[in-house]
């Protein structure tokens, strides 16, 4: 049932991904095609198991960044510590305490809440609205207006890269 949450996705079971799968065919119990090891696989991963720190980047959980002169920075990520998302479909933002001299990634926050709500660009705005500067590959005008609202400045950096890079260059500035 709508809205998809990783709750959700925690109860499934390798015979609701065939009625899934199915579709208008599983009271006929059609076979779909996929045999039963790549169904566990895929139950496995939905349930969160062995995707814990595959990409994840490690995050500093001292004094919760608080860094003397410095801002929040969020970065739209899909991948690994990378700028290679855009601000309404990324699936997570990376938070960073920045200042002239120090980085440090004080949050990794998944947008899969966000993306259920009935306004997603501003459920995300929310998301982030503790930081002062947020780097995407892209943003649309509505979303940009919100997250200005929300009193964060969107950035864009069409060609994205390493995130620590993009915050050096922040630094330089």
């Amino acid at each position: 049932e709508a809205p998809l949450t990783e709750s959700k996705l925690g109860t499934l079971t390798v015979d609701d991904i065939r009625v899934i799968l199915a579709g208008d065919f599983a009271e006929q119990s059609c076979h779909v095609g996929v045999d039963s090891e790549a169904l566990k696989e895929a139950v496995r991963l939905l349930w969160g198991q062995g995707v814990e720190s595959r990409d994840f980047p490690v995050v500093d959980s001292s004094d919760q960044g608080n860094i003397p002169g410095g801002i929040r920075v969020a970065i739209a990520a899909n991948r690994g510590e990378n700028l290679d998302g855009h601000f309404g479909s990324c699936e997570r933002f990376l938070i960073y305490q920045v200042n002239l001299t120090t980085q440090k990634l004080i949050g990794v926050r998944s947008t899969v809440e966000a993306d259920a709500a009935d306004d997603r660009n501003a459920a995300r705005s929310a998301l982030i609205a503790d930081c002062q500067i947020a780097f995407v590959q892209s943003i649309g005008g509505p979303a940009a207006a919100k997250l200005v609202r929300a009193g964060v400045h969107p950035i864009k950096k069409p060609k994205g890269g390493p995130a620590r890079e993009v915050l050096i260059e922040l630094q330089s500035r």
